[in-house]
């Protein structure tokens, strides 16, 4: 499986990842750039924007326009699969916008022919297995994706977070319908606000409860597609007294989710109560209607509402419950008519619709991936210095991709060599590879910090490796090794080792032990000292009539070791190898700089 990030690796927002296997393609999303952030412009991509489409399509995460605002200008022949109530939504707006807006109208005639999905449903396009899961945003119905092909299990987060009404589920649907994956695509939108913590939207609603007691007429301007804070404020003025005024536009938004036969509509935040239905706001005479038990109102930034709601009787509290930057001149986002609407006077109560990234580290555990790759972040080595102590982080620049296989089809891997006090290897895998050249591309693009790595491997094997380099923890290399000549006599017997005779250094034991233990370097491998070793072996005197027997089992890769006298006597789990003696072999090229590790 290829994937490659077409446009997210430094930017909020248009982003487009391709998930590529086997000549066919599975794009996600294809959105708009965001108004005062970098633009790259329209993208030219082969399988998505022209060329052969026949074995292309496009998924999308969620109905903003930053993931699906583009996708009028895409080949009619592409299919877009996209979840049943998410296109529904989309489909009321740009059914509201199409007479300002014509790419809304031709965004409609797209979405009628969409394929919708269902969460929780897998389905197949190609090689690919697609798994959508509901991920909670301000987004309604937004979805993950789990994408397999190949036997490489990829998630692609799109846009997320851990503190709204239905994110609780999370752990339990990654559990039943994810697991553990090879690689993650997660969004990084907070990286910048590193120890933020977000409201939850429970929370947000009882603040806005307790305001509506407070104040008798309530103004509150949202983004009316933010279907969960409508039904929260809704629930807000309920349980407050107050009565809950939305126009029809917003009232059609809301019906969309309660009055289906689905899962949202048996929940109660997502039920209307039968003695207490939004109200849809007359502009004309409803604001005599509010004189006695007040309102929330839920107001959008136009004159229809401005005039309406300065006849309402008495003051009016009003409040910001969507990002601050609409309303700041100084950000390229500013939105004059919202900034208009509002006035000075106003309360801001509002949480993201992006994870913090505190909780992304426990989201990191759910899934236990190789590596993760950020996208819609304008910060992504800040994203890396957050997590890398404990996940690799592979960072791409638009237009890179890593190409990875299975493990058991792999060709090349490249290992991260970590030691767990006080001696254990452990060993994770960064990836598997056809070509060393994608191994060493994964490896030079992925950052790990964890304060147990002592290095990185890069092995071509067959049954033995036929070709390896290693690499130091940061990422200098050490050691190489062919395949070839390194038997008594051969061209590469006794080839050089980076480290000199009486050097301590940390051996990495793999076969028998898989530990790392502290050593001091004796010399090259001899025939000599091969034989001192088989002779007070017991267990192989026992095995081997002769030693000259026994050496008809040394191949090129048990030649070319060091010996080594460990710091340190480790005890093998099997009895056959007992504990380690004065004098050890070990791999050349697994030698690194000794340091203590805590």
């Amino acid at each position: 499986m290829k994937i490659k990030i077409h446009r997210g690796t430094h930017q909020i927002g248009g982003c487009v990842t391709e998930y590529e296997s086997n000549g066919w393609h599975l794009f996600v999303d294809y959105g708009e750039e965001l108004q005062g952030g970098p633009r790259s412009g329209a993208l030219k991509v082969e399988g998505l924007t022209h060329g052969d489409l026949s074995k292309s399509a496009l998924l999308i995460t969620h109905y903003h326009g930053d993931h699906i605002g583009c996708i009028a200008e895409l080949p009619e022949e592409l299919p877009i699969y996209m979840s049943e109530i998410g296109c529904e939504l989309q489909s009321v707006l740009s059914n509201r916008l199409k007479t300002v807006d014509n790419t809304h109208q031709k965004i409609l005639e797209r979405l009628q022919k969409a394929k919708t999905f269902k969460p929780g449903v897998e389905f197949s396009f190609g090689p690919f297995k697609i798994m959508p899961i509901i991920v909670d945003h301000s987004a309604f119905e937004a979805c993950a994706f789990k994408i397999v092909a190949d036997d490489v299990k990829a998630f692609h987060t799109g846009d997320f977070r851990t503190h709204g009404f239905r994110s609780g589920t999370l752990p339990k649907v990654i559990k039943k319908f994810v697991g553990e994956v090879d690689y993650v695509v997660c969004e990084g939108t907070n990286v910048r606000r590193p120890d933020a913590t977000s409201v939850s939207e429970p929370e947000l609603q009882r603040q806005f409860e307790a305001k509506f007691r407070e104040n008798k007429n309530n103004i509150v301007y949202l983004s009316s597609s933010n279907i969960d804070r409508l039904f929260g404020l809704y629930h807000a003025a309920r349980k407050a007294g107050r009565p809950f005024y939305v126009d029809a536009y917003q009232k059609r938004m809301m019906d969309v989710v309660t009055k289906r036969d689905h899962i949202w509509g048996k929940s109660r935040l997502y039920r209307y109560d039968d003695k207490f239905e939004p109200l849809v706001l007359q502009y004309e005479d409803d604001e005599d209607k509010v004189e006695e038990k007040g309102c929330v109102l839920i107001a959008r930034a136009n004159p229809l509402f401005d005039k309406f709601i300065e006849r309402i009787p008495g003051e009016s509290h009003k409040y910001l419950s969507m990002w601050k930057g609409y309303v700041e001149e100084s950000c390229e986002a500013y939105n004059l008519r919202l900034a208009k609407s509002l006035g000075k006077d106003f309360e801001y109560m509002h949480t993201s619709g992006h994870c913090d990234m505190g909780s992304m580290r426990e989201f990191f555990n759910l899934l236990h991936p190789k590596a993760i790759i950020p996208i819609h972040t304008d910060n992504p080595e800040a994203f890396a210095e957050l997590f890398c102590d404990e996940w690799p982080i592979t960072l791409l620049n638009d237009g890179e991709s890593i190409s990875v296989i299975s493990d058991d089809h792999a060709k090349c891997h490249v290992s991260i060599l970590c030691v767990t006090p006080p001696y254990a290897l452990d060993e994770k895998i960064l990836g598997g590879f056809k070509y060393c050249e994608d191994a060493n591309f994964m490896l030079a693009h992925t950052k790990y910090c964890s304060p147990l790595l002592i290095g990185y491997a890069v092995e071509e094997e067959s049954v033995w490796p036929v070709h390896a380099e290693v690499f130091d923890a940061e990422k200098k290399l050490l050691a190489t090794y062919e395949s070839g000549e390194h038997h008594p006599g051969g061209k590469r017997f006794q080839e050089p080792c980076p480290f000199a005779k009486g050097e301590k250094v940390l051996a990495v034991f793999h076969a028998g032990y898989d530990v790392v233990v502290p050593a001091t370097v004796i010399g090259p491998l001899s025939v000599d000292l091969v034989r001192e070793s088989y002779e007070q072996d017991e267990y192989l005197n026992d095995v081997y009539s002769s030693f000259e027997d026994y050496l008809k089992e040394w191949n090129d890769w048990d030649w070319d070791e060091v010996a080594v006298h460990p710091l340190e006597k480790v005890t093998s789990p099997f009895e056959v190898i007992g504990t380690m003696g004065e004098t050890e072999f070990v791999p050349r090229i697994y030698l690194f700089p000794y340091r203590e590790v805590k």
